[in-house]
């Protein structure tokens, strides 16, 4: 059995973002990237994971209210550390958590709660 240890993308610190960085950070981070999440952690130097920002939360947590992507912090919209995915998690698991967070792509974190990589719908389709 795969674990999401093998099939993620490796992350960098430029794909993440911190809980008071703006949302426009946040979608600019996945736009560079191509990713469909911003690893959310708390600096960037270490990348310790605290949870996630996905399209979806940008979309229905800020410009669905009306709201100003440069005034409002990821605090406000993020996911906790539990929708994301463990390295040493199976596959199976990774797919059950993008589906439960209607999500097209999630973090991956290490051992130590680092941010390792993200995981996503399309890297699992050939799993």
């Amino acid at each position: 059995m795969s674990c999401c240890s093998e099939v993620m993308t490796p992350i960098e610190a430029s794909s993440c973002c911190t809980p008071h960085d703006t949302v426009a950070h946040a979608a600019q981070a996945m736009r560079d990237s191509g990713c469909g999440c911003a690893p959310v952690v708390e600096d960037t130097e270490h990348l310790k994971l605290v949870g996630v920002v996905t399209e979806r939360d940008v979309c229905c947590g800020g410009a669905a209210d009306d709201r100003r992507a440069s005034e409002v912090r990821v605090e406000k919209i993020m996911r906790p550390v539990s929708a994301c995915c463990g390295a040493s998690e199976p596959v199976e698991e990774a797919r059950r958590k993008l589906h439960e967070q209607r999500a097209t792509c999630l973090p991956v974190a290490d051992k130590a709660g680092g941010c390792c990589g993200t995981v996503s719908v399309h890297g699992l389709e050939k799993w």
